[in-house]
């Protein structure tokens, strides 16, 4: 070991004396001023504490307020938990009933930072509140942006909620009881995406992540839409954090494959904000773990403008402002559009990287200047008022200018710069000042500090380092003057030692207190404080102090060293004399270079094994094994060990594929039998233990068991436990659906039967318009009897109406046939899932049913993929306890939901989101449309696809048979003609009861019939003619 000169420890170095040493330019960054102008840097650590106070007042009064409110005891994941909903813009059009993990994280997150214990504020533990995002009833297990939803959509929205969850136990490791099993829950979910995406040790195979999104349940990725190939990165930051907590090396090999296949992009991934943590992560990785990613090209993909949406850093002064460093759709062109929460994310993520590489000091330190100085102009008083366009309700109830727009246009109806946003464009919001955006601002305020030098920052490394070195206090300082600047350092009462990395040098062995600190004109110091008295010392490259690293890379020592990457066997648990192979993966290595492999076991060389796999045989007796790998390359030598077990009987816990039901839902108080489906090793001996959520069970072990379910209809469960003699289990659960089969059959409040027009044939309301559809045949095969949708223009729609706005229940059915599948599409829509439901096809080809509730927003997708050019019945059904989805009559998914029903504020449609979006038109054909303002019986679901307005054979009578006025009002007449004559008038009511008989004259043309009091439903109209044939209608009696 290397001691520094004690010279250097004794004497205060005059910096001014040596020139800046080693910094690396970003592109992007030095297109950006030095010093920004006008100078107007906030108070961040003030607008963070403003904001925190207004947005989690509660009881705040005013206009749109309050933004937050407190849900249900118990209403998501945990029964012990009290959600919260956070309005995501203000004046939202769903006010007090959202719940965002990318708005309400952030905002607890971003408090902390600055100082706030949100675990106890007022009596409120808001970090427990997050746990519920942890979307666990549905199986996700992993943390998503809303309580109950689905992964598989939008990437970003799926990752960084887990990312800020590991930010939250960070910062409260204790924060909720749960959060030590859903920190590897997240771990394990996302390294097994990374393992289905191609991943693996064994050999090192590098995943493909170029894809929108990756779908946990299925484990298939969207390949549709604009790809996030970024999201390896937050990804890589996820695992390597996991690592470094729990020291399993799976996790540390997920995030190499992750960022390997990150690095390897030939193109800038850059999309939203998962980059910058891909970049600090690899930071990170090259100082810890000596690996060698290009900080180079990921600090320029950062900031460069990138082919996805032209994403990158604003570069430029828009009429008088500097708007530089701001993050978004960087055109240059003149209609660039940054988004304030981008920046104060990447400053989160970015600020502690020259920590891990200080040849980036400068660069990082320059563009925080420019977006601390900039972010401002996003404020209700950071522009004129004619340049934003929700100045009057912040004006009037936001003094303090602590929620910013969303948003802000280079140009905008004319003026430049103009603060605004997409939601009022959008129809989301009154406003658009945007929560979402603004729950970030702790970030940036915990960051960053003003000087006694207006143009120099104090930009804290540790701040938001989570999970990192975070063992010495460490700053950095950029001077953009052409003077030195003696910037006041405030320092410990307890004396301490100064150390800067750019010059290398003790600034003073022990001070305390403040600290007068020279940063000369146009560069940048990068201080570190460790106590007095120690001895730095280097080995390796380093600079440590005592355990802790000082400088991760002393005297500018950036070579790589030769590693073992990953070292894996087939199996980790082998049986005595059985064969295995083993996989060594080398690091920092070129194309071409020919390494050199070597094999232990227990410190024994294997002759014979050289190459990157070895063939393994395990001994005959039972052993723990070191596996070893050394590696060579041009003078450099690298090992790793792996232990093996090596066992007389692997013990293997009990197979279970599924619970098998004798009927698909049970009767309330009935009963229903339950088998474990189990696939049994020879000679395996099993138990079984059985348990239910509601109801009773008859017996509680055996293969099969009988349960009576209980007395009201509900979402149930059952738990079987599966014991081998080896004392090892496995759990399966199932959902029970307990239906109330005594409910009358119900009459729709619509019936659009599509066979000549629009109309609702049930009422004289409710009338559909149709748009560009066309007629086509039905599922009958029945010429001009449904409508087909050829294009996003094409539309059926229903004005919107208070009776429509129903809130307890609603069932809705038709026949659907989809011709093509790219995208989601919309089969019928009444606000979609942002208002109320929607009932589409997903790109899988499964049936997709979304209710909103004031609980939330859930879906249910159907468990069949369905065929193009097919015809389906489908039937959709929220009941207040359930989502029911019934493909064909048949019950086909399930899962429980509760709550009343929200309004829509736009018209029911058909075949498309609604009366604007066109993305999600269905191309396909709709018929039979129903729609029921509540619960309808299974009985009546069996026998839709077999129900028809004009049931075959009418139409050769239409010309000779008249039958009016249908609707009727207690009279019904019957006109024939030619050489129609009827034998026979029956009518029957809707539970097929006969309600009378009418036996026809000779030559009787005309014929009046009396319907029954009360009269309103429905009825079928049956009409046996003279020769024989049969003609039946439904009649409608109001």
């Amino acid at each position: 070991m290397k001691r520094l000169i004690l010279f250097l420890q004794l004497c205060i170095f005059v910096m001014q004396s040596f020139a800046q040493q080693g910094q690396l330019s970003i592109s992007r960054i030095d297109q950006m001023p030095d010093s920004p102008l006008p100078l107007q840097i906030r108070d961040w650590n003030a607008v963070a504490h403003d904001y925190d106070s207004f947005v989690f007042d509660i009881n705040k009064t005013g206009s749109y307020l309050p933004l937050i409110r407190l849900g249900m005891h118990g209403q998501f994941n945990y029964a012990d938990n009290t959600p919260a909903f956070l309005d995501s813009y203000v004046g939202t059009t769903d006010h007090l009933n959202q719940a965002e993990a990318i708005n309400m994280m952030p905002a607890i997150i971003g408090a902390s930072l600055v100082g706030i214990d949100k675990s106890n504020q007022n009596g409120m533990n808001w970090v427990a509140m997050t746990k519920d995002f942890y979307n666990l009833n549905n199986g996700q297990n992993v943390y998503l942006n809303n309580c109950s939803t689905q992964s598989g959509s939008d990437w970003w929205y799926d990752v960084m909620p887990n990312v800020y969850f590991y930010q939250m136990k960070s910062l409260y490791p204790a924060g909720a009881l749960q959060f030590n099993a859903q920190f590897t829950s997240v771990a394990n979910r996302w390294l097994n995406c990374i393992k289905q995406l191609g991943g693996s040790t064994s050999p090192w195979t590098i995943p493909n992540m170029n894809y929108r999104a990756f779908n946990l349940t299925t484990g298939k990725p969207l390949t549709e839409g604009v790809k996030e190939p970024e999201s390896a990165g937050s990804i890589a930051w996820l695992l390597y954090n996991a690592y470094l907590q729990t020291g399993n090396r799976q996790y540390m090999e997920g995030a190499r494959q992750a960022m390997d296949f990150l690095s390897g992009l030939a193109s800038n991934p850059a999309y939203e904000l998962q980059l910058p943590y891909g970049t600090i992560a690899a930071a990170r990785m090259n100082a810890v773990a000596g690996a060698n990613y290009s900080l180079q090209k990921m600090l320029s993909w950062c900031f460069d403008r990138g082919a996805l949406r032209g994403w990158g850093s604003i570069v430029g002064n828009w009429n008088g402002y500097d708007v530089s460093g701001l993050i978004g759709e960087a055109n240059d062109n003149g209609d660039d559009y940054a988004f304030v929460m981008n920046g104060f994310q990447q400053a989160a993520a970015l600020a502690p990287l020259p920590k891990y590489d200080k040849r980036y000091a400068r660069a990082i330190g320059k563009w925080m200047l420019n977006l601390t100085n900039a972010s401002r102009l996003f404020y209700s008083n950071g522009l004129p008022t004619e340049n934003q366009d929700s100045y009057a309700w912040a004006s009037a109830n936001d003094p303090s200018s602590s929620i910013p727009h969303e948003s802000m246009k280079q140009v905008w109806l004319g003026k430049t710069p103009f603060a605004t946003g997409d939601a009022i464009r959008g129809g989301w919001a009154a406003t658009n000042l945007s929560l979402y955006s603004g729950s970030s601002v702790g970030y940036l305020a915990s960051v960053v500090k003003t000087t006694n030098v207006p143009e120099i920052l104090q930009i804290d490394l540790n701040k938001t380092d989570f999970y990192g070195d975070n063992s010495m206090p460490s700053y950095l300082y950029y001077n953009p003057t052409t003077t030195a600047k003696e910037v006041a350092v405030n320092l410990p009462t307890a004396s301490v030692a100064i150390y800067d990395a750019i010059t290398e040098t003790i600034v003073n062995p022990s001070a305390s207190g403040s600290l007068q600190l020279t940063v000369p004109a146009g560069e940048v110091r990068l201080i570190r404080l460790f106590p007095s008295g120690l001895v730095p010392e280097s080995r390796n490259n380093r600079l440590y102090v005592g355990n802790n690293i000082l400088d991760y890379h002393y005297q500018y020592n950036y070579a790589t060293t030769l590693q073992v990457k990953s070292l894996s066997a087939s199996l980790n648990t082998v049986l005595v004399n059985a064969p295995f192979l083993a996989y060594s993966e080398p690091g920092n290595t070129n194309p071409g270079d020919q390494v050199k492999y070597e094999w232990f076991v227990n410190d024994v060389l294997l002759q014979g094994q050289t190459q990157s796999q070895a063939s393994i045989s395990a001994p005959s007796a039972a052993s723990q094994l070191i596996l070893k790998s050394r590696i060579s390359l041009n003078g450099q030598t690298a090992e790793d060990t792996l232990q093996i077990n090596v066992v007389n009987h692997i013990s293997q816990a009990p197979v279970i594929t599924g619970i098998g039901l004798a009927t698909d839902y049970t009767a309330t108080g009935g009963n229903n039998t339950f088998t474990a489906l189990v696939s049994p090793a020879p000679g395996e001996i099993l138990t079984y233990a059985w348990s239910v959520k509601g109801g009773t069970l008859l017996q509680t072990t055996g293969n099969s068991v009988t349960w009576q379910a209980p007395a009201a209809p509900a979402v149930d469960s059952v738990k079987v436990v599966v014991t081998n003699q080896d004392q090892l289990s496995t759990t399966f659960s199932s959902a029970l659906l307990v239906k109330d089969i005594t409910i009358a059959e119900q009459n729709p409040l619509i019936w659009y039967p599509f066979d000549n027009d629009s109309k609702n044939a049930i009422a004289d309301r409710f009338h559909a318009t149709v748009v560009g559809a066309v007629k086509t045949d039905d599922a009958r095969g029945m010429a001009d009897k449904a409508y087909r949708f050829t294009s996003g223009d094409n539309l059926i729609s229903t004005p919107n109406d208070p009776a429509l706005n129903f809130t307890g229940a609603v069932s809705l059915s038709c026949w659907v046939r989809c011709d093509q599948l790219d995208q989601e599409k919309y089969i019928i829509s009444h606000g979609s899932w942002q208002e109320r439901y929607k009932l589409s096809i997903i790109p899988e080809g499964k049936f997709r049913w979304t209710v909103k509730t004031d609980k939330g927003v859930t879906d249910l997708d159907g468990t069949i993929t369905i065929e193009l050019n097919h015809y389906y019945h489908v039937t959709a059904m929220y009941t207040g306890y359930s989502l029911e989805l019934y493909i064909d009559g048949k019950l086909n998914s399930f899962k429980p939901w509760s709550g009343n029903l929200l309004t829509s504020t736009h018209p029911l449609t058909i075949s498309r989101e609604d009366e604007v979006i066109t993305n999600y038109d269905l191309l396909g054909s709709i018929d039979e449309v129903k729609l029921w303002d509540r619960e309808i019986p299974v009985s009546q679901i069996a026998k839709l696809k077999d129900q028809w307005w004009y049931p075959v054979g009418v139409k050769e009578l239409e010309a000779s048979m008249r039958i009016y006025p249908n609707p009727a009002e207690g009279i019904l007449y019957l006109e024939f003609s030619g050489n129609s004559v009827p034998e026979q008038v029956s009518l029957f009511a809707a539970d097929g009861k006969k309600v009378t008989d009418y036996l026809g004259k000779d030559s009787e043309t005309n014929i009046k019939l009396v319907l029954p009091k009360p009269s309103e439903g429905i009825y079928l109209l049956r009409v046996l003619m003279k020769d024989g044939r049969v003609v039946t209608r439904k009649i409608v009696s109001k």
